[in-house]
């Protein structure tokens, strides 16, 4: 029974301390861990927030190319059909869209889903004039095209912009 005392003795007390030093490294650890993933984040942040920012800025270039009066201020349309004019409205629209297709990497899921809704919009906008305007001339189309576009209360591009600068002011 000596025995089985003196070996409880010395036992008990060096579980505990193993226990407790158990305890302490493991919470030195886990507070190494996050402190090593704080740095790594601070470190991400740093090396992405400046595309993520190119980001933001490019798309809002986007949309306002796209918009369809600075869509119909870079054309060329005297002599041309109304299904001319379409064409190259349509055309400059999917090059400016395959330009930036990249951006979408940086942008928020919502920002990049309003993005692609204002180019859809507005590409049904003009298709939906050109079918109303199929008998006129391109001045024609193009006037329906800038009516039909400011007779809009909020525009498909005025929301996604807004959504970009609201993703803004979260990131900066």
């Amino acid at each position: 029974m000596d025995i089985l005392a003196q070996v409880i003795i010395f036992t008990v007390p060096s579980l505990v301390m193993g226990g407790v030093a158990y305890l302490i490294m493991s919470k030195f650890f886990k507070s190494e861990n996050q402190r090593r993933n704080f740095e790594l984040q601070k470190e991400y942040a740093k090396s992405i927030s400046p595309a993520r920012l190119c980001a933001y800025e490019r798309m809002a270039i986007f949309l306002e190319r796209i918009s369809p009066e600075s869509l119909l201020n870079r054309q060329e349309y005297n002599g041309l059909t109304v299904m001319q004019l379409h064409a190259k409205l349509l055309h400059d629209i999917r090059g400016e869209w395959e330009h930036n297709l990249s951006q979408q990497l940086y942008i928020s899921n919502n920002a990049w889903a309003m993005v692609r809704n204002a180019k859809e919009s507005t590409i049904q906008l003009i298709n939906t004039c050109a079918a109303q305007a199929a008998n006129g001339s391109a001045i024609e189309f193009a006037t329906l095209i800038i009516e039909t576009y400011q007779n809009t209360e909020k525009t498909p591009i005025q929301v996604a912009i807004s959504v970009l600068k609201s993703d803004m002011g979260r990131i900066g």
